[in-house]
């Protein structure tokens, strides 16, 4: 685990205001970075329901014109 933390000498005080201020920066843009990402994923969820549900209307729309012309030919 402590491989992962910075050193002092790198990472300054951590009680300092810049240091702080850097943490709450890098929360920040990470909550943007999912924000975003979310947002791109319920728009392709929504696309695919759409994209379903037109092609389930499609094929409703075909079946009984297949079924009127099986039944003008016989």
């Amino acid at each position: 685990m402590n491989l992962l933390l910075s050193c002092p000498v790198c990472f300054g005080d951590p009680s300092s205001p810049l240091t702080q201020s850097a943490k709450w920066g890098v929360l920040f843009l990470l909550v943007v970075v999912v924000c975003v990402l979310s947002g791109i994923a319920s728009v392709a969820v929504v696309w695919a329901r759409r994209a379903r549900a037109l092609a389930r209307a499609e094929a409703q729309a075909e079946t009984p014109h297949l079924d009127e012309r099986h039944a003008a030919s016989i």
